[in-house]
């Protein structure tokens, strides 16, 4: 009889350690994936943003070929006499910069995560001074 108490006051189930492992391990998991996927999310406006660059540098071009200069100021840009070379375009946050008196241009933006995109190297390829670039900066030229 004594055995089957013993056996009678056990209960199946897991105990409170069990299941605070189980917990804990979940919740690092979770920590993990969300900060994976802030950096995926950042990464992706960053590549948005030099899309959006790469297609105002072909509307420039476009407006070179008419104009035979780039347009003095971003306020060109973005005005309605641009239209017809890039619609939409709205003011996303990039700088404009006309160089060699029309012949050139400079388009800067600032990147959420400039890490994983080498800015550096952008702003060398347009004649930037080494000791002169900016981190987190992605520069296009008219080269």
């Amino acid at each position: 009889m004594i055995k089957d108490l013993r056996f009678k006051n056990k209960t199946k189930g897991f105990t409170l350690v069990e299941l605070l492992v189980v917990i804990s391990i979940i919740g690092v998991l979770t920590t993990l994936l969300m900060v994976n996927f802030v950096g995926t999310r950042e990464r992706a406006s960053d590549s948005q943003k030099i899309q959006n660059l790469n297609s105002l540098k072909n509307a420039l071009r476009m407006y070179y070929n008419d104009n035979q200069a780039y347009p003095v100021d971003k306020f060109v840009i973005l005005g309605t006499g641009f239209t017809g070379y890039m619609s939409n375009l709205g003011d996303t946050g990039f700088n404009y910069f006309q160089t060699n008196n029309g012949d050139g241009f400079l388009l800067q933006i600032s990147l959420n995560n400039g890490a994983n995109v080498d800015t550096g190297a952008s702003q060398l390829k347009c004649g930037i001074a080494v000791g002169s670039t900016q981190a987190g900066v992605y520069t296009i030229c008219a080269n």
